[in-house]
Parts: structure tokens; sequence; C-alpha cells
């Protein structure tokens, strides 16, 4: 599954930096190269009350997995033993990778043996800058059929709301 992960980036690299006047990839004035931009939409689950179920194990987090046109996508969940210092916001919250075409994309969203969700996504692609790359809107989220409350989210850099999340309600 890690190769797969590392095909679909070198994709998206390979298709989203050109080739200048001058014949130099697209580039920084400093000469330094551009990183790709990653999006993500964080789905936090939550009971009546707003405890997260994620956090009180009714779903253990590396139990569940996202599946998108066939490929199946683990963990979804940070595990905080592998990652140092990591933020309070996305502590026991599901994260999948926005990408897709314009319009409705669906995630399946496996909380456990005999839990399967669906999110549907609804994207639009915004204007593309000189190297092809471009930001992605949600336009719009559904859970199991019921619209949720899109808001733009920064999980690392608070100046940076380029990620979305919602709450669900299970």
């Amino acid at each position: 599954m890690k190769k797969a992960g590392l095909y679909l980036m070198a994709f998206l690299v390979s298709i989203s930096c050109n080739q200048s006047d001058d014949g130099v990839p697209c580039a920084l004035p400093d000469g330094s190269s551009v990183d790709v931009i990653v999006q993500s939409m964080y789905v936090e689950l939550v009971d009546a009350n707003g405890t997260n179920l994620i956090a009180n194990d009714t779903y253990p987090g590396l139990d569940i997995s996202a599946e998108k046109d066939g490929f199946v996508i683990r963990p979804v969940v940070f595990d905080e033993s592998k990652i140092p210092n990591l933020p309070e916001s996305v502590k026991d919250i599901i994260v999948l990778e926005l990408l897709g075409p314009e319009g409705e994309n669906t995630w399946v969203i496996k909380l456990n043996e005999n839990e399967n969700d669906t999110l549907v996504i609804d994207l639009k692609h915004g204007a593309a800058d000189e190297c092809g790359l471009f930001l992605l809107d949600v336009l719009s989220a559904t859970y199991n059929g019921v619209e949720q409350i899109v808001e733009p989210f920064a999980a690392y850099d608070v100046d940076s709301k380029i990620d979305f999340k919602i709450t669900v309600v299970k």
C-alpha cells in the first residue's frame, strides 16, 4: 500500500509542474523547488454529548481505514506513539487527503468489521497558478446522507487554513 501512495505522489508532482519559457521547471524566484500542496479533510466523530468516539475507543483509531476509488488507506487516524508533538487539534480525528475531480468524490470509511460509513465530498478546483498547482474548495460534505457543516481548518499552521473539518454526530 505504501507503494501506491508513493506512485500517487509522484504522479501528482509530475502533472503539477511544467517548464518555464527558458526550460527551467517551475521554481521560486530564489531557484528552490515548489512544494506540492496537500489538502486534507478532517472528520471528528462525536456522540450527542460532544464526546470524541475515537478518543473513548468506541472506534479505535488504529482500526479505522478508508477507501476511495478502490484504494484502501490505513491508518487514517494519526498514531500518537509514532508522531512526536502531535498537535491536540488532530488527535483522535480521521484525516483524508482531498483529491479527485471536480464534483462528488466518495469515501467509504470502515470504522470496524461491521460498520462502514460513507462520506461524499463535493470538490471544486480553484484557479491554477503558473505551475499548474491549484487549491481545492469543498462545496459540501455529506456523511451517511446527512449534510455536514464544513469549516476551514488549520491543523499545524494557524495562519494557513487550507484544510477542512467536519464534526459528525453519531
